[in-house]
Order: C-alpha cells, then sequence, then structure tokens
C-alpha cells in the first residue's frame, strides 16, 4: 500500500517543524554546576566520554553522525575549558582518547541528573502510547534517518 502524497508532505512539515525547534534548542546554553555555559552539542560530547571509558575522537563522530573536525574543535574547546584532558593513543598515535577532568565529571552528573528529569517528564508525555506504537514510531525515524542518509551521500 502506497502511502498518499499528501500525507507524506504533512508529515514532512510537521518533521522539519520539529527539527527546527530542536536546531533553536540546541543554540540554548546551559550551567552545569560548574560556573560556565554549554551548549547542548559540548555537553553531548561530555556525556558520551563520561559513559565510555576511552572513548575516542573518531568514536565519537561516528555516534553523532557528524565529521572529525566537528568533534576535534568540541573536544578542543572543552579542553581549553577545563571539562576534558585529550591523550594520544599509544597504539595509533593518529586517535586522541578523551576523558573528563572533575570539572567535565561534574558537569557530567549534573546532566545526568537532568535527563533523568527530561526523560521523566517525557515518559509521562507518552505515558499513554502502547510500547508496540512507540516502537513502531522509533523504526520510522530509523529508515527516515537512513533515507536522509542517501541524499547526504548524494552530495558528498
Amino acid at each position: 500500500m502506497e502511502l498518499d502524497k499528501k500525507i507524506v508532505r504533512e508529515m514532512m512539515i510537521d518533521f522539519l517543524r520539529l527539527m527546527n525547534k530542536f536546531n533553536k534548542l540546541s543554540k540554548q546554553t546551559f550551567d552545569f554546576g560548574t560556573g560556565d555555559v554549554l551548549y547542548p552539542a559540548e555537553v553531548h560530547v561530555i556525556d558520551e566520554i563520561g559513559k565510555k571509558s576511552g572513548v575516542t575522537v573518531t568514536g565519537l563522530c561516528k555516534l553523532f553522525g557528524v565529521t572529525k573536525g566537528a568533534v576535534s574543535q568540541i573536544a578542543g574547546k572543552l579542553s581549553r575549558k577545563g571539562y576534558v584532558t585529550k591523550l594520544r593513543n599509544e597504539n595509533d598515535g593518529k586517535e586522541i582518547i578523551l576523558s573528563l577532568t572533575p570539572k567535565g565529571k561534574k558537569a557530567f552528573d549534573a546532566h545526568i541528573k537532568l535527563h533523568d528529569a527530561i526523560d521523566e517528564d517525557f515518559a509521562r508525555t507518552l505515558g499513554d502510547i502502547p510500547p508496540k506504537q512507540v516502537q513502531q514510531f522509533t523504526d520510522i525515524l530509523k529508515r527516515i534517518e537512513n533515507h536522509v542518509d542517501v541524499y547526504i551521500s548524494l552530495k558528498e
């Protein structure tokens, strides 16, 4: 069964509106108890470093779907601000291993606490939706992401 083009168009408009809201949110800064303000991209790098011991710049760019240069730029900024230490991998001199400083750990802990509250609120918002429907929605998002990846690869 083929979807009606009008429905697809409405869905794409809704999706673009949501992406624009996420873009707006991504430009807002937050203080995670360190006295500095951090952008969501910065604190999400801190979050992944805090979750995974020995995470590398390459690992983060694969996870976030961004370039090595983008992650390197954020990691450098976080290093200068005192949140992250960078160490060359002894086995692969090109690879940079990232770890949190005590200041970075403080921001990481505060971010986890914030996300716990946000996730709880989000779960309440979606609480009346059957888990099967939520899983279907997640599957649809992944399918859309894969489709967008095709268009991205055409431009590269």
